[in-house]
């Protein structure tokens, strides 16, 4: 695999910037607890986020690749990772939101690791079909250089 300098590159800025964004939210977790519209507001907006994070980089991975990949779903594990562990070692105020903040994690980044996989592989064939046209115009242009 030629991938392996750049998939460490992924994944190493995939699980920072889930750990970033799980500590710089961290205080806004007790906001899922609200009883009202707010506190499903928060909990889907967290859910979004490390969707979206899984989604955009699962996606622009595969899109150099050739085939199916199971990147996205490594990048899905890694995503989840950092608030997993950090709403059990960090007493966040979840209390018994707790679970249902993690079970959304977890769909969260399966989701998205599934939705990029999907958008990678349409990627991929348009990103192949760019080249073959870049190509084409760069072997046309050199032909009429020479002809000259």
């Amino acid at each position: 695999m030629d991938n392996i300098p750049r998939f460490a590159f992924y994944a190493s800025g995939v699980f920072m910037l889930s750990a970033a964004f799980t500590l710089l939210s961290s205080e806004f977790l007790v906001k899922i607890t609200d009883p009202s519209y707010v506190g499903t507001l928060f909990l889907f907006g967290f859910g979004l986020v490390y969707m979206n994070i899984v989604f955009v980089t699962g996606r622009r991975f595969m899109r150099r690749l050739q085939g199916a990949s199971p990147v996205p779903y490594i990048f899905g594990l890694l995503v989840a990772i950092p608030p997993l562990v950090w709403v059990q070692i960090y007493d966040a105020g979840l209390g018994e939101a707790q679970m249902t903040f993690m079970f959304v994690v977890i769909v969260a980044c399966g989701l998205g690791a599934l939705f990029g996989h999907r958008a990678g592989l349409k990627a991929q064939v348009q990103f192949q079909k760019n080249i073959q046209e870049y190509l084409k115009k760069e072997r046309n242009l050199h032909n009429n250089s020479n002809n000259k």
